[in-house]
């Protein structure tokens, strides 16, 4: 997974909470997640050994 997919991720987020006073803790979790569920992927990708 490309870091682009993160930041796109993380603007994202930032667009929806943009201007507003409060932010529900499910939301900022439901981002936490999303963005270790990612990270993961992106360790497993980069632990499997390309194919030659």
């Amino acid at each position: 997974m490309e870091p682009t997919a993160f930041t796109d991720r993380i603007d994202e987020a930032l667009e929806q909470f943009r201007g507003r006073d409060l932010v529900a803790a499910a939301e900022v979790t439901d981002l936490l997640l999303d963005l270790r569920l990612m990270l993961l992927a992106a360790d497993l990708g980069a632990s499997t050994p390309a194919p030659s």
